[in-house]
């Protein structure tokens, strides 16, 4: 049909340019003949006149044709191409292989071809004048449709959609199959294999509570682990004694996302000794890449597993990372082993830096001070040049700095940012301290700026870090930045070396996340106390640091007021109104004291400071904060987390909130 139509075209054209020919002939014998004329009659008018006057009546002639044909042109080609449409269009249509429907911009179907009512399995009159998202699965408001995937009775569909607007706005749908396309994609995938790597937790500790029967309690693991590859069909095996590496086909991961990695709880359900968990932690890996990226990528997250306090499953792709788990608090490590070997670590990397900075979190307290003064001890015996960055107005820190004052060696050691930033050399070395979220640093310009960094920190790890980072540190089962540095300088340094006034300071910061030793303490952090004794901190002294006055306590009058419960155990204050800095506090001093009210497992506290909302909450350790708050891009430790939203609005910030304590309580 196309080439007939060109065919008639072509001769359309040949036509016209004949026409053309004939009439320039014609006017050109017809100006002659007025030429002639006017020579045998006309004797008064020069010849070169005539001539000039014939040429312009003949140009004038073809001209006037011109104009005329091509008015009359559009017109019909216009009318060719109505005709087309009247004519032949949903004959077209109606012999297109693929399901097609019109239906205009309300949804209302108009028509729709054999194929398509063979689909939906009618004939072709029994759609007219339904809506359309009666018969496919889509919006039609949305408008543009085009590369839209719908399933129909089981077959797949990509829908190529078309508008036509004058007169009215209609909407053209054609659906091609990718059924086939689709099965082969998901088999493709399915037959990926996904790399998992499974660590027990806290082994060696383990061993110190079951003596004889440990190996009887890791057989039960053991055998527990085996049984969930069977049942993927995978393949387990075991290079150490508490480590296993297995592989398993995509297919099954679905499952394990499905279930929420219900193995975690078959190996939990397990109790040795005197009721003590066994758990384990799990990295998973599966993408389209080549089988030793999957493999790196799943160690990367067996470590943020175990970097975020065991006993969960992490399942890492390129994009993105989930995590499953971590309702359980992390089993406290007798041994400071680890310690050691990262203060040899970090002692190394010190000796090879031109100067060391040392930044803690945004809003500093006295566990982020103490460890980041705890840390300066240790750069300082090395003999190298250290500065800490710190907001020196921070009012929270007032009595830490005057502690300070008359210690010669503090003089010209605190720096702002600016000043950090001109610190910064190609060697420079910046430890990081009691923050892993590299968003909540102090002043995280100097963290983009340096090239070398290492990380001290007991809270769970939210995300993976810079490429910068070259030691990670971080231990959720210690109570406290204060206690991992506080070990770190007890295998390097003796108690005599540490002044009175760092001991209390690092005293003081154990205090402050432990509540006075009243919470999430182990043996490591009496350990740790005890040695800050022996170098001179006073108890009374480092407990003054925390007294209040009577502002603070109208200040925490102000939250008491509006506390409500929340899901029978929860308890949720907020202020809101005039407030400042200090408040932020008041707020972590709020949610501390609503643990000890009857019947209260958790506590939140949140306060609107300038254009942000900031949230503090506490657990008695039944309910993790850091997996509620992280929902809220907060993070923290399981007994403490934080979050900052910005929002006008407090009110619709405990809304958030609640729909975050939903889906943890519920799932």
């Amino acid at each position: 049909m196309l080439n007939n139509r060109q065919s008639s075209s072509d001769k359309h054209t040949d036509a016209r340019t004949r026409n053309d020919i004939i009439f320039c002939i014609s006017a050109a014998c017809v100006v002659l003949m007025l030429v002639f004329a006017a020579l045998m009659y006309i004797d008064f008018i020069p010849i070169p006149v005539i001539g000039i006057a014939a040429l312009v009546i003949y140009l004038a002639l073809v001209s006037a044709w011109l104009g005329v044909r091509n008015r009359r042109l559009p017109a019909a080609v216009s009318g060719t191409i109505t005709e087309l449409a009247s004519e032949k269009s949903f004959t077209v249509l109606a012999s297109i292989k693929c399901p097609v429907i019109i239906f205009d911009r309300t949804g209302v179907v108009l028509w729709c071809n054999s194929e398509m009512s063979e689909l939906l399995g009618s004939d072709i009159n029994g759609y007219a004048g339904r809506d359309v998202s009666e018969l496919l699965p889509f919006d039609p408001s949305v408008g543009d449709f085009e590369g839209m995937a719908v399933n129909i009775s089981g077959r797949t569909f990509n829908i190529s959609g078309h508008k036509i607007d004058p007169p009215e706005t209609y909407y053209c749908i054609v659906l091609y199959e990718v059924t086939e396309i689709e099965r082969l994609k998901k088999r493709y995938d399915d037959d990926r294999i996904a790399v998992a790597y499974i660590s027990i937790d806290n082994i060696d500790d383990i061993v110190e509570y079951v003596h004889d029967n440990f190996r009887d309690a890791i057989s039960g693991v053991d055998d527990t682990l085996k049984r969930w590859a069977q049942s993927m069909n995978g393949v387990i095996k075991s290079y150490d004694n508490d480590k296993y590496i297995m592989f398993f086909d995509a297919e099954h991961l679905d499952t394990c996302l499905g279930n929420r990695f219900s193995v975690l709880d078959d190996v939990r359900s397990a109790r040795v000794g005197d009721g003590v968990p066994i758990t384990v932690s799990i990295g998973v890996s599966c993408f389209p890449a080549p089988l030793s990226e999957r493999e790196k990528y799943a160690r990367e997250a067996l470590d943020l597993a175990l970097q975020r306090g065991g006993d969960q499953a992490v399942y890492k792709t390129e994009s993105s990372t989930e995590y499953f788990g971590g309702r359980t608090k992390s089993v406290f490590r007798k041994s400071s082993v680890r310690s050691r070997v990262v203060n040899s670590q970090l002692t190394a990397m010190i000796g090879r830096a031109d100067n060391v900075i040392i930044m803690g979190h945004r809003y500093g307290d006295f566990d982020s001070f103490a460890s980041a003064i705890g840390v300066s001890k240790i750069v300082s015996m090395c003999g190298v040049k250290v500065n800490i960055a710190v907001d020196t107005h921070n009012k929270n820190l007032a009595y830490c700095f005057d502690k300070l004052s008359q210690i010669r060696a503090y003089d010209n050691m605190f720096v702002d940012d600016a000043d950090a930033l001109d610190l910064i050399t190609p060697d420079t070395l910046l430890i990081v301290v009691d923050v892993n979220n590299f968003n909540n640093l102090e002043f995280p310009a100097v963290a983009r700026k340096v090239g070398s960094i290492a990380v001290i920190d007991h809270h769970r790890k939210i995300s993976t870090h810079p490429e910068q980072v070259k030691l990670s540190y971080i231990d959720p089962s210690a109570s406290s930045c204060a206690e991992l540095v506080t070990e770190m300088i007890e295998t390097s340094l003796r108690s005599q070396n540490l002044m009175k006034e760092e001991a209390e300071l690092l005293l003081a910061g154990i205090l402050l996340d432990t509540k006075q030793f009243t919470r999430n303490t182990g043996t490591r952090t009496f350990a740790a106390a005890q040695f800050l004794r022996g170098a001179g901190a006073s108890p009374g002294e480092a407990i003054d640091l925390f007294r209040t006055d009577l502002s603070e306590l109208a200040r925490e009058a102000r939250f008491n007021s509006s506390v409500t419960m929340y899901r029978e155990r929860i308890a949720i204050a907020s202020c809101d109104g005039d407030t400042d800095d200090s408040y932020r506090v008041t707020a972590a001093k709020v949610a501390d004291k609503l643990l000890t009210v009857k019947g209260v497992e958790a506590a939140f506290a949140l306060v609107k400071i300038n254009d942000r909302i900031h949230i503090s909450g506490r657990s008695s350790g039944n309910i993790n904060m850091q997996l509620i708050l992280e929902k809220m891009n907060g993070g923290g430790h399981f007994d403490v987390a934080g979050a900052q939203i910005s929002s006008d609005s407090v009110q619709s910030v405990i809304q958030q909130l609640k729909d975050s304590i939903d889906e943890y309580l519920d799932t």
